[in-house]
């Protein structure tokens, strides 16, 4: 099979050198391009197809309807770019060239037999041979036009997704670099509130440390004031219970007198507790103070270095987009952005031998 590609290829070298028709045309993608009309050497119908057990050449393919013509182009190979089947008709459709197509060839392209891809062709100059069958000449320019728009469209479609992407980056650039100063006039602030709340309570441990030791006494703090709750209710309902008592034994002196005792002993007791659960109030929102002023600071240092890293990243991404859309590549990750280069612009037009 990469026999018989070499020989197609060095009959077109040879046949363009022995006095070939050139024809210019106004309409190709490329104002460079130009169609070499090679009257002299029928070329063969033949395909490759696929099966599970592998690729095949086939000659003179069955179907209603026959090629008369062959458009072959040579377009310098890159590893971004697919030569199968499939992806040259996705490129020739993805051409509004496709429509002008004639009727019959719109038929013979659903035939599957009107596009060879040589996945495996060899040629020293890289250039990569893909033939166009047609049922006329005019046909034949469209196909091979048709996938060079097609070609082409991909390449702007992969320049406009990178130039879209260096807008974002620039965009995201400009927003972090405004954000930023805010963000570090804030944490400075907090830098020094920080301080001041870290030396009132946890002076001599380090950062996570406090806030591990706040949050335990923040816990400590409210279990003690649930008890002291519970303790109160407790109280509270013996006033009330020594106040009814009171009530009716009024006229009894000595009795009264006794209920009068314990009710002032329970008051005194609810003192001491109020008093106990203020003070576990106080302890508990000097402790959430604390971490308050740790989580503001550790949030804000956080946000301050995801902008820093955010800015460093836009950076990059800018200066490596801009160095890709300064110097277009074709790359398996980065997509073809690379126009197809045809060998001479030149595209030649075989008769196919019945």
């Amino acid at each position: 099979m990469r026999s018989a590609v070499i020989s197609i290829v060095l009959s077109i070298l040879s046949t363009t050198i022995l006095g070939a028709t050139t024809v210019s045309d106004p309409n190709s993608t490329g104002s460079k391009i130009k169609f070499v009309i090679d009257s002299n050497t029928p070329m063969k119908w033949t395909v490759l197809t696929r099966s599970e057990e592998g690729v095949h050449e086939r000659f003179n393919p069955p179907g209603p309807i026959r090629p008369a013509y062959a458009a072959s182009i040579r377009i310098r190979d890159d590893e971004a770019r697919s030569h199968s089947q499939d992806e040259v008709l996705d490129r020739i459709n993805d051409s509004p060239i496709a429509k002008k197509f004639s009727e019959s060839q719109q038929e013979f392209l659903k035939t599957g037999f009107a596009v060879r891809a040589d996945a495996d062709a060899e040629d020293p100059y890289q250039y990569y041979v893909t033939y166009f069958y047609a049922v006329s000449e005019e046909d034949a320019k469209l196909m091979a036009r048709a996938y060079l728009d097609g070609l082409t469209r991909s390449a702007e479609q992969a320049v406009a997704k990178w130039k879209n992407q260096l807008d974002k980056s620039q965009e995201k650039l400009r927003a972090a670099q405004k954000e930023l100063p805010e963000k570090e006039a804030r944490l400075k602030a907090c830098e020094e509130k920080y301080k001041q709340q870290k030396d009132k309570t946890y002076k001599f441990s380090s950062d996570d440390e406090a806030a591990k030791l706040a949050k335990e006494n923040i816990l400590e703090m409210e279990k003690a004031h649930d008890r002291l709750e519970v303790e109160m209710i407790g109280i509270r309902a013996k006033l009330d219970a020594i106040q009814k008592y009171r009530d009716k034994t009024a006229q009894d002196d000595a009795l009264y007198a006794k209920l009068n005792e314990m009710y002032v002993e329970q008051m005194i007791e609810m003192s001491g507790l109020e008093a106990r659960w203020a003070a576990t109030e106080d302890l508990r929102a000097k402790q959430q103070a604390f971490l308050n002023v740790y989580n503001e600071h550790r949030d804000l240092s956080r946000e301050v270095g995801v902008l820093i890293k955010a800015i460093d990243v836009s950076k990059t991404s800018i200066r490596d987009m801009t160095e890709l859309l300064t110097h277009p590549k074709a790359n398996t990750m980065l997509g073809n952005m690379l126009p197809p280069e045809v060998y001479q612009n030149t595209i030649t037009i075989h008769p196919v031998a019945p």
